[in-house]
């Protein structure tokens, strides 16, 4: 910074630079104001070069990419597949970095498409949009948000687990919005408060079917995690799902709330 604490012009002069110090503004905490003003030299200055005759054109998608979406912004494996090819383009570039890069890349690909195939199996079994038509198909969209979160080699069992505990929770949404009635989501919450086998004749037909998949669901995953020593895990995650259905049945009386209110009025 110069004399007037403002950001020097010559900086202007090193795109790379202006690059690194935008995209690091975006780890900044409520306070920073060097930070608050660096992201607005770099933007304005950024913005300028993109639009100037004599940039390369490089240059220009970098920056064009960057100001659209920066990179803690971004999924990883998605700015991966977009930075390859830039990357590809700089005459610095590694050639062995490079196709180590891309070699990951096509293998851990590889890898997520078995699962998400071998999901795709599992719901098909299901038969769920045939025993239960109201129910949306949301597992491509559960594997995406999952892939988002855990997309290393190592986490594939996550990633199986906790997209069919996406999945679910649709199902239990879905059943919550569009079908069950108060009285038989009232009796649902209860049986999975109680979370026990034997609530199961106190459910409608079509709830036992989602109640005995979500417990058969929930007795795999805490197998798989007591294999790995990690089975005091489950109860958190049983947990979270009696959560779920006391934050959904309440959803549900204040809509039903407001609809009387709005009928009376």
């Amino acid at each position: 910074m110069d004399e007037k604490e403002k950001f020097k012009e010559t900086l202007c002069n090193d795109v790379q630079g202006l690059l690194a110090l935008y995209e690091a503004t975006y780890l900044r905490v409520e306070g920073e104001q060097v930070l608050d003003e660096a992201l607005e030299f770099t933007k304005t200055h950024l913005d300028i070069i993109e639009k100037d005759p004599s940039c390369d054109s490089l240059s220009k998608t970098e920056i064009h990419q960057a100001l659209k979406q920066p990179l803690w912004k971004t999924l990883p494996r998605l700015e991966a597949v977009r930075y390859i090819p830039i990357y590809q383009q700089k005459t610095t570039h590694s050639e062995v970095l490079l196709k180590l890069a891309k070699l990951n890349f096509n293998i851990l690909q590889s890898m997520q498409k078995k699962e998400l195939s071998q999901l795709c199996k599992w719901w098909k079994d299901l038969d769920l949009q045939n025993k239960l038509p109201y129910v949306r198909d949301r597992l491509v969209e559960g594997y995406f948000w999952i892939l988002g979160i855990y997309f290393e080699p190592e986490h594939s069992h996550t990633r199986m687990f906790l997209t069919k505990s996406c999945v679910w929770l649709v199902v239990i949404d879905d059943t919550f919005d569009n079908y069950g009635t108060y009285e038989e989501l009232e009796i649902f919450t209860e049986a999975v408060q109680r979370w026990s086998i034997s609530c199961m004749d106190m459910l409608p037909e079509y709830m036992k079917l989602i109640y005995q998949h979500l417990l058969n669901h929930h007795q795999e995953m805490e197998e798989s995690l007591e294999k790995n020593g990690k089975s005091y895990q489950i109860h958190h995650v049983t947990e979270m799902v009696r959560e779920f259905f006391v934050y959904f049945s309440s959803l549900k009386k204040l809509k039903l709330t407001d609809y009387v209110s709005y009928t009376l009025i």
